[in-house]
């Protein structure tokens, strides 16, 4: 990734596939996504190891947005998710939130993700909640 990173739009995981229909919506061009035609080496069903590896080969340069807490914790997608120098947000919450929730709040926060995480060069990881908002994750 380039010094510094940019900010050439998102890639939603596949768990939260609703919200990057509805993001899409509000940010054309800017939402991708496992199956999108514009990255065919990412279908749908794309292991996270495998769909980490190549959102760090790809060199589009996009910030991976889940909510899947896996990747943070499991040993193995961790270390995939570092060696790609992918740049994530992770969306916590005490309670779940519903597609439409959800893309509110990263609509809420959507300046924020573009200047703070889209400068940043990965890896890097972050954390989006309701009460806290974009922090960045040690």
């Amino acid at each position: 990734m380039a010094e510094g990173g940019t900010f050439n739009g998102v890639f939603i995981d596949e768990n939260i596939l609703g919200v990057a229909k509805e993001l899409e919506a509000m940010h054309p061009g800017l939402v991708y996504y496992v199956g999108h035609p514009a990255i065919p080496e990412i279908p749908a069903s794309t292991k996270d190891p495998d769909l980490l590896d190549a959102l760090g080969a790809s060199g589009r340069d996009l910030i991976f947005i889940t909510r899947d807490k896996r990747i943070r914790r499991d040993k193995n997608e961790r270390k995939h998710l570092m060696r790609s120098a992918v740049r994530a947000v992770f969306l916590t919450s005490t309670k779940n939130l519903n597609k439409t929730q959800m893309a509110a709040l990263i609509e809420r926060h959507w300046n924020d993700i573009v200047s703070e995480v889209g400068t940043q060069s990965g890896p890097s990881l972050w954390a989006l909640t309701r009460r806290d908002g974009l922090k960045p994750i040690d």
